[in-house]
């Protein structure tokens, strides 16, 4: 047996085994799903129940494949009765991951926590509501002893949130982060350098799941906004919501009409596009949407970068952040990846409750 395969085979070598964590899935989405299927075989990990927006299903101790086709059929969601039954499990022994997106959700994150319940999520709601309320939340994690992980707040699966924990509690100094956290805009960007049409291509990516079913909620900048508001404020920055400087991509005649009005009239805005690429391309540059923390201070928007840069090279759904910190200086820590989909959201949601 070579080297290689058998490190496979153990997984993690010279790893201790761990005590059995039991995992609570909240939302079982496409994320959600992924995750379940991803912890069947982790034996430290057993999942005790899911849930959806309406029904709860519990699994037996003996259960190692979670089916999730009976939940449908299964007794009705009351929050009260979950978080009962959980605290019932001995004291830090229980994860709660929150996969819905949901603000009825992330508002139970204290109740979980008082009841020394962990929490694991890849929403980014929790996070990024007022300045008070996040360090409210994240000092009862701490008065509670239990542990709030979400690493995928920010590029999805990417080591970007702990790498920057792990640089200032070794003592480093962060001086700038800077680049691609939407894998949506990316995507966007890059097909139109291709020639595609803005229409065309906002409406490709509500197919392909690479944007909200309204794309507003992506054009608008807002996940950008939030995911750099996220970052400042794990640097020690406070800093609220509507400090952060956004451009927004939404065609100004579109933005207070509906849903189906909006995609309708998308095609308005194509010949508007159609020439700031050809703009930028006749300087050898290509536009992305881009974000920076500095000095206290976040811009979220467009960039004209040179087409033979890192940046400019992006394609698909691929994130780019560059860390500069006072170690770091002359060469920056660059993480780069892709910061979508749910394959590499749900491994990097498992690779946080696998720190617990």
């Amino acid at each position: 047996m070579s080297q290689l395969h058998a490190i496979k085979k153990n997984r993690v070598p010279f790893a201790k085994p761990k005590p059995v964590k039991k995992i609570f899935i909240a939302g079982v989405g496409a994320v959600g799903c992924t995750l379940v299927k991803q912890i069947e075989g982790h034996h430290s990990l057993r999942v005790v129940g899911i849930c959806n927006s309406q029904h709860v299903q519990w699994f037996r101790r003996e259960e190692a494949n979670y089916r999730r086709s009976e939940l449908q059929i299964s007794p009705d969601k009351h929050w009260d009765n979950i978080i009962r039954k959980l605290s019932s499990y001995k004291k830090g022994s229980v994860i709660f991951v929150d996969a819905t997106g949901s603000s009825e959700v992330s508002a139970l994150y204290p109740q979980l926590f008082e009841n020394h319940i962990h929490v694991v999520t890849p929403s980014k709601l929790a996070n990024t509501q007022s300045q008070e309320t996040f360090e409210n939340l994240h000092q009862l994690a701490n008065e509670f002893d239990v542990e709030f992980h979400y690493e995928t707040n920010v590029g999805a699966g990417l080591p970007v949130v702990n790498t920057i924990k792990n640089l200032i509690a070794s003592g480093d100094e962060i001086i700038e982060i800077s680049g691609v956290v939407s894998g949506t805009m990316t995507y966007l960007f890059s097909e139109l350098e291709n020639g595609a049409s803005f229409s065309e291509t906002v409406n490709r990516a509500r197919t392909l799941g690479y944007a909200e079913p309204d794309p507003r909620d992506d054009l608008s900048g807002e996940d950008v906004a939030r995911k750099f508001l996220i970052l400042a404020r794990i640097c020690g920055v406070r800093i609220e919501r509507d400090e952060v400087n956004v451009e927004s991509l939404i065609p100004e005649n579109l933005k207070n009409v509906d849903a189906t009005q909006f995609l309708d009239r998308l095609a308005e805005a194509d010949n508007n596009w159609q020439q700031k690429i050809a703009l930028e391309k006749e300087k050898d540059r290509v536009l992305r949407y881009t974000g920076k923390l500095e000095n206290g201070k976040i811009d979220v928007g467009i960039e004209a970068v040179p087409k033979l840069s890192a940046l400019g090279n992006l394609t698909g759904t691929t994130n780019l952040i560059t860390i500069r910190t006072k170690r770091y200086n002359d060469q920056p820590l660059t993480v780069q990846g892709p910061g979508a989909g749910k394959e590499v959201t749900a491994a990097g949601v498992l690779a946080d409750i696998l720190k617990i």
